[in-house]
């Protein structure tokens, strides 16, 4: 390699060798080394091309394959070389901050969990070779495919530092722990568990002397595990190897009440509605109405918004027994949407929504479609969710919409064939339409519950429907859920006597969500159209907007009443298309929700579109 040589300030150093000799001492530095890595370290650590080491205390780039130039650096006698580049240097100790985060990488350690350094002269740098600070451990997850999506991993130890700022000796590699510690580490990502998978944690040097505490977090629910790592040792460069047994799953999810929209007669001067507190361990989140303690009884209720005027619901209040709450009506036929709260005083600043319920108040009819092609029978009701009428041409028939998988409503316009936001009203005034945009912390279920009146934004624009964990496209969801509306092979046309109503679904007790078959007539060769009960059965309304559904000797109506948009929230397509969700994904492995859309001489029962959008939905009884 040329060598290019570079004289210290003050690098003339005269040595006295005799009256008329000097000799002048100077250090020759390779323009340029290759960052190698100690062959004997089991830790698969990489630095990537871009991204930055430090040396001496200075940042410097590392070039492709793995080059750093010297042309920038002082000359010295020795060097620090170390990684990540922000690490403190005091002579040669380095001061770390050892994330209480890290990202799960498949096969390796988050590399910046794990220190790299390097002390060497100008003759070593040819043959430096940077060593890992930490060591490893890999612990084996069992398989298991009902839990096969985990987003996190926390991990607890009783007495054992896991985290936290240390001071590294790059003469010894000895590490200390300085401050900031904790016994508490999060291994965060997009984790698949379906087939077993082996997690990767960076760790400080230590002999360790407690169990190991870890909490897996999935969508579907809670594992929790223990592991005895008294006796082992975490050794810098090695991987310590610990097999989980005996994890116990569950899910867990919380709701009140029997079911999420109450249908009240018009006339109605009051009602009582039932906000028990349950949980169900159903992975589809059906009602199992296992009651919780009194400790999650609700603490106050408060309506939030209707769409009729400020004295439709004139008062609140929770019964004595925090376990229903009572509404005052003034009788006219209209949507309300009431929460209960966690505290006494559902305005204070820390009060949490702990479940809201939708009050319709209407009167409905069914008509049951008999047999189709798929061998279920359906019993459907005469109108729209959130429908005041079931007259053709009628503004009050659109109903109200919602996103896929939610249980709570959003206003429709308020005017046939434009895209007019209804008013909302609460008991004082009107009422906004909240918007916000999805991601990590807001596309959430529990995030959609305590924030029944916000319209959630899509999460994604990219989906990932190859290996779990899944996620979708437009959908206001950050991770995946295909069980939101209790059918999540819908896909498949099952029996509807396997289908279970969800605690999510917005329909009211003894309805759910219509199915994907439920339009469907009883010819089992047609496609499309052909294959639907609109087949020479129905009327487009030019004037009216809207199919007149004429079946089984009764007439039911269907309105175009648009939808809310995936990407801004608002009202579209009002006058020209009606879009009603099914309760199933599209498919097995795909982004979309099915659908049915009715426009202008135009029904197509098996659509797919973004579950970030919100559509009609039309109820059908459970038989």
């Amino acid at each position: 390699m040329k060598t290019l040589i570079k004289y210290l300030v003050a690098a003339l150093v005269v040595i006295m060798v005799s009256c008329d000799d000097t000799e002048q001492l100077i250090y020759e530095q390779p323009n340029s080394f290759t960052l190698a890595f100690n062959t004997d370290d089991e830790l698969n650590v990489e630095i990537q091309t871009g991204a930055k080491i430090g040396i001496n205390g200075e940042e410097y780039p590392v070039l492709s394959n793995a080059c750093i130039s010297m042309y920038d650096v002082p000359v010295a006698n020795q060097y620090l070389i170390y990684y990540p580049a922000n690490a403190q240097l005091s002579d040669n100790n380095l001061d770390y901050s050892l994330p209480t985060v890290q990202t799960y990488t498949q096969g390796v350690v988050d590399q910046s969990a794990c220190p790299l350094y390097c002390l060497t002269d100008n003759d070593g740098l040819n043959n430096m070779q940077m060593n890992v600070a930490c060591g490893g451990l890999k612990l084996f997850v069992p398989a298991n495919e009902d839990f096969a999506s985990l987003t996190s991993v926390t991990f607890e130890s009783e007495n054992d530092i896991l985290t936290g700022d240390i001071s590294l000796d790059a003469t010894t590699g000895q590490v200390t722990f300085r401050e900031n510690t904790s016994k508490t580490l999060v291994l965060k990502g997009d984790i698949n568990i379906s087939e077993g998978q082996e997690l990767y944690l960076a760790l400080p040097p230590m002999a360790l002397g407690s169990a190991l505490n870890i909490t897996f977090v999935s969508p579907k629910g809670i594992g929790t595990c223990s592991v005895d790592l008294n006796g082992k040792s975490i050794e810098r460069g090695k991987i310590l190897s610990v097999a989980l047994e005996n994890i116990e799953w569950v899910s867990v999810t919380n709701y009140y009440g029997k079911a999420n929209s109450i249908i009240v007669a018009p006339g109605t001067t009051s009602v009582t509605v039932d906000c028990t507190p349950y949980y169900t361990t159903s992975l589809n989140y059906t009602y199992e109405n296992h009651a919780y303690d009194d400790s999650r009884l609700a603490r106050s209720a408060k309506l939030l918004w209707n769409d009729v005027s400020t004295d439709f619901i004139s008062n609140v209040s929770l019964s004595s027994d925090r376990k229903s709450f009572t509404a005052t009506l003034n009788g006219q036929p209209g949507n309300a949407v009431i929460a209960i709260y966690d505290t006494e005083d559902p305005d204070a600043e820390d009060a949490a929504i702990l479940w809201s319920y939708h009050i319709w108040v209407t009167d409905v009819t069914d008509q049951p479609f008999g047999m189709n092609s798929k061998g279920n029978n359906y019993t459907v009701m005469d109108r729209n969710l959130g429908a005041v009428s079931a007259t053709p041409g009628d503004v009050g028939a659109i109903g109200l919409l919602y996103q896929w998988g939610r249980k709570d409503p959003f206003v429709t316009t308020n005017e046939v064939g434009k895209n007019t936001e209804a008013i909302m009203y609460n008991q004082v005034g009107t009422v906004s339409l909240k918007i916000e945009s999805g991601g990590e912390e807001k596309g959430t279920v529990a995030y959609s519950v305590k924030n029944p009146a916000t319209y959630i934004k899509y999460s994604r624009s990219k989906s990932n429907v190859a290996t779990p964990p899944y996620y979708y496209s437009y959908d206001w969801l950050y991770w995946g859920d295909n069980a939101l509306w209790g059918n999540p092979e819908g896909y498949n046309y099952p029996s509807a006597a396997t289908i279970q109503k969800s605690v999510y679904d917005p329909c009211p007790e003894g309805y759910m969500v219509a199915p994907r078959d439920t339009w469907l007539n009883n010819s089992s060769s047609a496609s499309g159209i052909e294959a639907s009960v609109f087949l020479s059965t129905s009327n487009w309304d030019t004037e009216k907007l809207g199919y007149s559904l004429n079946y089984n000797g009764q007439g039911l109506w269907y309105p175009l009443g648009g939808l809310r948009n995936r990407k801004t929230g608002k009202l579209q397509d009002a006058e020209k298309s009606g879009y009603y969700w099914q309760s199933t994904a599209f498919a097995s492995n795909g982004a979309d929700a099915s659908y049915m859309n009715v426009g202008k001489d135009k029904v197509d029962t098996a659509g797919k579109n973004s579950r970030a959008n919100a559509f009609s939905v039309r109820c059908v009884r459970i038989n």
